[in-house]
Parts: structure tokens; sequence; C-alpha cells
């Protein structure tokens, strides 16, 4: 099978490669093949190599906001990694496995701005697509102009290319999140024609508000990043009026007010510096993390009547 895999693809495919050398948690079993792309073509080939051999596939961009499973993936992982991008006066055309920063410092060099609200968000150009990533009311939906899909049919595997319109963008949403078997391969962004003095000041300014607002995050020990949901705020939760933020409570404010900073099971923790954070302090499997994630919304279901829901998503379970 793997040598079917490298002659369909063209690339070395590896076997049993640990996923928790790709995840920033740090955690998770082998992948029964492994193959790193670094452009459409190659990731249309690799995918198209998965459904021709009946192989399950995981897209893996950064590595952030995923718990792989202890036993790994039983299919082709397939990890993107940057690239070069195409300029040309205001268009941007990427790989979606490009990193989101990279791509905005490169822009900016050519005085190209109006991304720098997403400088510090993780993750791909296509990972950033398609949960319509965001940050201060603005979204990076607004600066697409197309995005080109890979589409996997029951019988075959075709490029697709959508509109900015056709994409349907809303608050963290596309119409990718509907579609699990379109698969983004490329972008064009329409960016602003700005100095890079201006955008230098204005992402120096957002700099030092996230710092302000996330600087307790616990960037020193492995993580998937935040691990549930923030709660949407009703009438039910009246009682927590002052923790109301834009319409949403911190998930975290139920985890701190029900005293579970620092819990432990295994070498899982619940972070001391920031209570929606679940940190690999210490070798932690994916089976003590979801013990401890089960503990966690226990506890606050019983305590708060609020039922907590992960961000993590969960991979090879």
């Amino acid at each position: 099978m793997k040598d079917k895999l490298r002659t369909l693809i063209g690339l070395e495919v590896k076997e049993n490669e640990p996923l928790k050398n790709h995840t920033t948690f740090k955690i998770g079993g082998p992948a029964k093949f492994f193959v790193e792309v670094q452009s459409k073509d190659e990731l249309f080939k690799s995918l198209k190599a998965a459904r021709e051999l009946n192989l399950k596939y995981l897209i893996l961009g950064g590595g952030s906001n995923v718990l792989v499973s202890d036993d790994g993936f039983d299919g082709l992982v397939i990890k993107l990694n940057n690239n070069e991008i195409e300029i040309k006066g205001s268009q941007v055309t990427v790989f979606a496995g490009n990193n989101l920063k990279n791509t905005i410092n490169q822009a900016m060099k050519e005085n190209l701005g109006g991304l720098e609200f997403a400088a510090n968000i993780p993750g791909t150009v296509g990972g950033a697509v398609r949960g319509n990533a965001g940050a201060y009311g603005k979204g990076v939906g607004d600066y697409v102009e197309q995005v080109e899909v890979i589409v996997l049919g029951e019988k075959e595997v075709s490029l697709k290319v959508l509109t900015k319109d056709d994409c349907e963008f809303d608050y963290r949403e596309s119409l990718f999140k509907k579609n699990e078997n379109w698969i983004i391969s490329e972008v064009v962004l329409v960016l602003e024609s700005k100095s890079q003095e201006d955008i230098q000041k204005e992402q120096e300014s957002i700099d030092a508000d996230w710092k302000k607002r996330c600087g307790s995050q616990p960037y020193d020990t492995p993580s998937a990043g935040c691990t549930f949901k923030n709660i949407i705020y009703t009438d039910e939760l009246l009682k927590y009026k002052d923790w109301e933020t834009h319409g949403k409570v911190p998930a975290g404010r139920f985890i701190e007010e029900a005293d579970l900073k620092g819990k432990k099971i295994g070498g899982a923790m619940v972070s001391e510096k920031h209570s929606n954070f679940i940190v690999n302090f210490d070798n932690a499997t994916a089976d003590d993390v979801v013990q401890l994630i089960s503990f966690v919304k226990t506890r606050v279901r019983d305590e708060f009547g609020v039922q907590l829901q992960e961000e993590v998503q969960y991979i090879g379970f």
C-alpha cells in the first residue's frame, strides 16, 4: 500500500508517523500513512490516491485545535506545509496550507494590508477561510475574491472555483463547514494598498491589545488552544450577567468558578493561567485529556446547569 501511495502521489510516504510530532498538544498515536504536501497539485494527487485506494484521509494544517487518539489515525494523513505566494497588484494567490501570519507578513512587504486583525490567529489560510476566522469585527472572508476547492465525489475527484458570494461567509461560518468533501486548495485574496509604516502601526496596536486580553494564555506549555466554546448568553444565565461579553459568557469563567484551575488527571491539567486551556504538562495521553474534559463538563453542569461543548476536534477516536 505504501508503494502504491508513493507512485500515485509522487512524494515520499511515511508509515506509522507519530502525530504527536505534528500537533500543538504534542499528543497522538501514529498515522498509518503520512505525506507532506506544499502545493495544490500535490494535495489533489494525495486526495485522489486516498479515494482510489479506499483510505480514510485527514487534512492536517498547523496542528492546533485537535486532539489525536493514542491509537493514532488509521488512514492517510496529509500535512499541509508552507509554499511561496503569488502577488499581482492587490491580488494575493496562496496555497491553502500556507501559514496565515506568514502570508500577512509577505503581503505587507508588498505594501498590502487589511488582514492585520488576523495576524495573531494561529493556523493556515485554508483553515482561516473555512472558519471565516476573525477579530475586531472583521473576518478573513471579507478579503476573499475566490476559492478553489477539491471536490471528492463518489466516483471522481474534481476541481471547483467559487466566488466570494458562493462561499456563504457568516460569523465564523462558511459553505465549507457544510460540505466536508470540499477541500480548500487555493485562495485568492484582494488586499488594501497601505504603506508598511501604517501596517506596522496598526499591527503594533493590535498586538498590544491582544497581549492585554490574551496575555494569560499558557503559551509555554503544549495545548490545543481553547478547549471549550464560549456560552451564548441567555435569560437562564441572568445570575451571571456581570460575566456577559458581547452576548457570550467565556467558558473559562464557569470552569474557574467551579474551582477547577490546576485540576489534573494523569499528565493533563486545567491551566492555572487560563482555565479554558487544558495543557499537556507531563507527557499526557489523549485518554488523560478526554477524562479531564469529561470531569470538567460534569462539574460545570452539576454546579451551573451549563453544558460545555468542546472546541477541540477529536481525531481517530
